[in-house]
Parts: structure tokens; sequence; C-alpha cells
């Protein structure tokens, strides 16, 4: 594979690499520390070092600051950064090389993406446009090589140009307007907005990378041999589970890869209907290219069912009243149950207990799935609810307990999971998602607590309750939820307010295409946040939910 050529494509002096390499040294240093990272910091830094023809004494020196011991911290080294002419109004560059750097090895790890990130935040570059950038390299890296006249080409960069506008529209991500690019979120910084989508590609990717370096590539970070997920299916039954296959949420998702790939996970199904699958994530703008899983429906359109009658005979037995008065004594044994409920209870024992093994080898599953590349090498974002939160629990357990499992997951969304809350199960887990590892809970769940009734007393539901783990953020859904049901209703409102980004189901046509104008959906998202403000929700003041970018 022919390399990125070795050469300081930044443009920028010695203080202004030293400074740069600084910045990512103690961000590694943040975001990756523990023993089971230490050999990629290194190593990424290592790397960087030669991609910014470094001397050796500076990386030396990098090499002590990923220890987290120097107690240097990285606004000096911003400041000296942005001292930079050729970084005046245009620090977008420096995440725009993290990027670069990131994908020429032809795996873009998750950490990778991750500091990334950080480094856009640091330098208030909006992840929008770093999106994009990322969507414009892939394009150039996909590019044929082949002979063309300068009319065909001119006529191709019209054809490419009219179609990104087309489909950057419809997607809903940004719209091209006069040569600028322009946010649907509004988020867009002043300095940015007069920066064009030529621009934000580049000179220097086009320059630093052949044809025969883009091909190969791809093919290493997409995967040459697989169909992707869209293509998966299991062969035959693995285990207890039946069914298992990913569902695009999207038309987009055939035939527009991109360098993230985000996976919804479904807590129970209302019905048999093939469409509720995709239905309650039609809403996600994690990234644009996200899917669906499907498995085990049969069995959760039973405990759907299930679920439904147990709600309507507990209200017919007018049972609410003692129950809101069980949870706040807070004793779960089966005793302090209502005689009425206790008596339905079979009902939805049995797909309850069933869905639960199910939806533990579903995540056993995806965790291999992941870990054979099928998705190819780039970082995937996981979220569900319910059932959901528990496949995503046992995925990562799985990683975990198989080992180098680093830097596949980048962040991981459980809302109202029902797993275990002990801390050691959880920071075994937060060793293989690199970016943010949410718990959305709500404490006056007492459907929840009924399904868990017959745990240990020493036994608690994540779902129900904060976790004790530094790498969670942990998330009170109590002001906007009253139970468990309501997730798969309130799944908008849940995921704006928990920071996973959204767009308005009102604006997309069934096929998940925007229908109505940049203005409108703008109107509508602040109208919708300013609702969820309204309704004064809560969240930990220690754990505070922190906007997640794709």
């Amino acid at each position: 594979m022919d390399r990125i050529q070795k050469q300081n494509h930044l443009d920028i002096s010695e203080s202004g690499t030293y400074a740069y390499l600084s910045i990512c040294s103690i961000c590694l240093s943040e975001l990756f520390p523990g023993e089971w990272n230490q050999e990629f910091n290194k190593k990424y830094i290592k790397e960087m070092c030669k991609h910014l023809n470094a001397p050796e004494k500076v990386e030396s020196v990098m090499l002590v600051l990923i220890d987290g011991k120097s107690g240097h911290v990285v606004e000096p080294y911003i400041e000296l950064l942005l001292q930079e002419p050729n970084l005046h109004k245009k620090s977008i560059l420096i995440v725009q090389d993290a990027v670069l750097f990131a994908v020429q090895s032809g795996e873009y790890d998750a950490r990778q993406r991750v500091l990334a990130r950080r480094l856009a935040e640091l330098l208030n570059v909006p992840f929008d446009l770093i999106e994009l950038y990322e969507h414009s390299l892939v394009e150039l890296l996909s590019k044929d090589v082949n002979d063309s006249t300068e009319e065909e080409d001119n006529a191709a960069k019209r054809r490419d140009k009219i179609r990104k506008i087309k489909r950057y529209t419809s997607i809903g991500i940004a719209t091209v307007a006069g040569g600028t690019l322009i946010g649907l979120t509004g988020g867009l910084a002043a300095p940015f907005i007069g920066v064009g989508v030529g621009t934000l590609l580049g000179g220097a990717s086009a320059a630093v990378l052949t044809s025969t370096a883009g091909v190969a590539i791809i093919g290493s970070i997409f995967g040459v041999a697989g169909a992707g997920l869209a293509g998966y299916k299991m062969n035959k039954r693995v285990g207890k589970v039946e069914e298992f296959s990913f569902e695009p949420l999207s038309r987009f998702c055939e035939t527009d890869h991109q360098l993230h790939v985000a996976i919804a996970v479904t807590g129970w199904l209302k019905s048999q209907d093939a469409n509720n699958i995709i239905k309650p994530w039609r809403c996600l703008a994690v990234s644009r290219e996200q899917y669906a899983l499907r498995y085990e429906t049969k069995y959760l359109v039973e405990l759907g069912q299930a679920l439904e009658y147990i709600l309507s005979m507990a209200v017919s037995f007018a049972t609410q009243e003692a129950l809101k008065y069980t949870i706040l004594s807070g004793i779960m044994s089966a005793i302090a149950w209502p005689a009425a409920l206790l008596s339905i209870a079979s009902v939805i024992d049995n797909p309850w207990s069933v869905c639960c093994r199910r939806s533990s080898e579903v995540g056993k599953h995806l965790a291999h799935v992941l870990l054979s590349r099928q998705h190819g090498k780039r970082p995937v974002t996981l979220i569900g609810y319910s059932l959901g939160a528990r496949v995503i629990f046992y995925c990562l357990r799985e990683l975990a307990d198989v080992g180098h499992a680093e830097g596949i997951i980048q962040d991981a969304i459980m809302l109202g999971a029902p797993v275990t809350d002990k801390s050691s199960q959880w920071e075994k887990c937060s060793r293989v998602v690199a970016g943010k590892m949410i718990n959305g809970y709500c404490n006056a769940d007492w459907l929840l607590r009924f399904l868990y009734r017959t745990l240990s007393m020493s036994t608690g539901v994540a779902g129900l309750a904060a976790i004790k783990c530094p790498r969670v953020t942990n998330v009170d859904l109590s002001g906007l939820i009253s139970g468990h049901t309501e997730y798969s209703d309130k799944l908008v409102e849940i995921m704006d307010y928990v920071g996973v980004r959204i767009r308005s189901t009102d604006v997309l046509d069934d096929e998940g295409v925007l229908k109505k104008s940049t203005s409108d959906y703008t109107e509508m998202r602040n109208s919708s946040r300013n609702n969820v403000v309204n309704s004064k929700l809560r969240v930990s003041k220690s754990d505070e939910c922190l906007n997640l970018h794709p």
C-alpha cells in the first residue's frame, strides 16, 4: 500500500508542531487511561511524530506526556497552536489532519475518532464539518484511476456537485448554497461558514494520497470481501439465537458508506409488522450509515403483548398507588407486591425470562460479528433501550472477555437496561468503549422493578439507578418517563435529552428522506428542545450529560 508522503502538510512551525503533538498526547492520557490502552497511546504518538516530521527528542517528550503524570494541561498549547499564521480561522485543518492520519493505515480506530472529536471540541470546530470531511475523504479515496479529458473532468465535477447538494439536503445533515456549508442545527461557528466544500477536503488531502493508496485504504476500512452489515445474514442457528440481521434505517446505507456506523437495538415489539424494527429509530441521526438490529422478533412480540396485558390488568385492579408505595419503600421482596398483580405475574414472567436469555445470547453474537469486522475497520456506536440495552451490555462484556477488542466501539448508550448494576461488570465493559458510555435510568420504573422482584436483595438493576463507575455517564430520566413502556413511546425526547443527535420524524418520509426545508427543521428542533427544558428534567449533578456527537 502506498503511504502518505512524509511531510508536514499543515505548513506550521516547529513550535506549532510541538503544540499539536502535546495536545494529542495530553488528550490521549485523559481519554484512554489504563494499561490496556498504553500500547495504543504510544504507537499513536510515535506514528504521529513521524507523520509531522518531528525530531526524535520531541517524541521522547510526548511519550512522557501520555503517561498523564506530567501535570500539563492543553490550554497553553492550544493558544500556541492558534498563533500559527496558516491556522488563522482555519483550526479545522488540525482536526482534518487527525482524521487523515487515522485512516491512512486502512483502519479507523474508534479511539482515533474520539480523539478527533475531542480536538474539535477544544478548537471550537463543529463536528458537522468533520463528518462532511470524512465523507469527502471517502469519495476521494474511492475514485478510480482513469484517463479523461479536461472537458470530461469538468462535467464530472458538475455532476458531483449537484449530487452532493441533493444528498446533503435529503438526509438532513447540511445544505450547500453559494459555496458555503450551512448546518441544520445552527451550530456552525461564523469563522467556518465561509469554508466551502472544496476547502473542507483540502488540497493536502488530494495531494498526498495516490489513487493506488486510496483503493487499498478503502478496501481495508470497508472490507473488500463481505457485503457489510446490510448483507449479513445468519446461515444457521447460533446457539439459542434463531434470528439475527441488520436493517438499514434509510436507503442511503446501502450506497453511501461512511467512516462511522451506528447500530440501534429495540427492546420489544408491539406487533409482527416488519417496520416496527425500524420505526422507533427513524429519528436517529448519529451517522449517515445506521442500522437497526433485527433479532428474535417472535419472542419480542410475545413480550410486547404480555407487557400491554399486565399493564391493563394492573390498572383494572387499581394497583398503581400500592406500587408507588412499594417503590418508595425500597422493598424488593415478592411479599411487598399487591396480591392482585402477583396473581397474573405468570403472564409476563415466562416471555420476559425467555427474552432475557435470548437477548444476552444475541449480544454475544453481535460481539463476534463486530470482531469479525463484518462492518469493516470502522468505529461503531451502539444504542438501545430495555432488552436492546441488555443486548449491548452483553455485547460489550463479550468483547471484554474475548480481549483485544478496544477500538471497535466508539459510544454505547443504554436506556432502561435490565442488567446488573455491579460496578465491576460495568468497569469491564467500559474498557472496550472509547468514547461515551451512558446509562439512562428511571427510579420510578415499577414494571422493571417488578420483573426483577425475584433477584437477590443485594442485586440492583442498572435501569433503576445510577451506576458507580467513573467511565459511565448516568442520566436520570425520571422527569421524562414514569415507566418501562414509555421508553419506546418517548424515544425521540429521551435521545434528545441524553445528547444523542436526532432529526424530527415529522420532516421525514417513509424512506427516511427529509421532506421539509432547513428552516422548518431548525424551528421544529428548537421547539422540541424548549419543551424538554420546560419539563424540568433532571440530570445527576455528578454525572453531567455531554452532547453526544456522531
